[in-house]
């Protein structure tokens, strides 16, 4: 970087690099005490005006006062006018901590006021009721982390579907480190793996959608992760009627015939020529493991 300087002989304003370079101070407050710097006194910078005229919010602009106020670059006091108003005095130090010493705050002198109305008999007026403290702004709780995107619910969340879903979660780990979930999360995610259970996806597919094509980077938050790919990838539902019947039972096998002429046993129906020898003299037999052949009960030839 190279610097294109020009000396500047009026409307300029020196501020030190110990503001614009302060390591624990944010751009917002930096651009509000440079603002106030560059103003005249007496320039109203209440919260509003500086929101309106650097285009901040006044939140914005209420946390960049009160840091440069830690860090001794501001100095606010209430103090009584004149006419008896209390107002706030913003002193903008350039360079707090310096030797070199401020210019004393002129004391604002109480004009004589008639007498009140309200005085007591004796002529004294009332004391006059000192204004009361303002309590300290209590701080600001720090924001707690976000809760995780919502997943897909089952429709009849049974115990075993949940135990096989709480399983699924489990085993993530194994295959990434990474993966590991609390028991909070574990919670939160057990439902949505046991919507994809439900509509008939395997637990190994399901171990698949979750662990594929992770990033290189570490996790900051896995659960989230997790969450977000059991709402983007769940699979649609089955619709209602497509159940597949249950097939016919196959017709059972034609009956087992037996040719008394050449000694073949086929399956055929009855009266049916051997294929073997074309003979008609066939009866049914059936086959029994310590038999060969069995002729039928009746076997009308009675062979001798």
């Amino acid at each position: 970087m190279v610097h294109e300087t020009t000396r500047h002989t009026r409307d300029f304003t020196v501020i030190g690099n110990r503001l614009l370079q302060h390591p624990d101070i944010g751009g917002v407050a930096i651009a509000v005490g440079c603002h106030m710097m560059s103003v005249a006194e007496g320039t109203s910078v209440t919260i509003r005006c500086l929101a309106d005229r650097l285009g901040f919010s006044r939140q914005k602009v209420a946390d960049a006062l009160h840091a440069l106020e830690r860090h001794g670059y501001l100095r606010r006091t209430v103090i009584r006018t004149a006419k008896g108003r209390l107002i706030t005095q913003t002193v903008i130090c350039h360079n707090p901590g310096s030797s070199t010493p401020t210019r004393p705050r002129p004391k604002p002198q109480r004009p004589p006021t008639a007498p009140d109305r309200n005085e007591n008999r004796s002529g004294a007026p009332n004391p006059v009721s000192k204004p009361e403290p303002q309590p300290e702004p209590a701080p600001r709780p720090k924001p707690g982390p976000r809760p995780l995107p919502p997943v897909p619910r089952p429709g009849f969340p049974a115990k075993e579907l949940l135990d096989s879903a709480l399983r699924v979660l489990l085993g993530l780990q194994r295959t990434d480190p990474r993966l590991y979930v609390s028991e909070a999360d574990a919670q939160h995610l057990t439902p949505g793996v046991a919507a994809w259970l439900e509509r008939g996806t395997s637990p190994e597919v399901v171990h698949h959608a979750l662990t594929y094509d992770l990033p290189k980077e570490p996790l900051r938050r896995p659960a989230a992760l997790l969450a977000h790919r059991l709402t983007a990838h769940l699979p649609p539902a089955p619709q209602l009627g497509s159940v597949s019947t249950p097939a016919a039972p196959p017709p059972p096998p034609a009956p087992l015939m037996y040719c008394e002429t050449c000694d073949t046993c086929f399956r055929s129906q009855p009266a049916t020529p051997c294929p073997t020898c074309g003979s008609r003299d066939t009866v049914p037999s059936v086959y029994t493991p310590g038999n060969r052949r069995q002729s039928s009960a009746i076997d009308h030839k009675q062979r001798a």
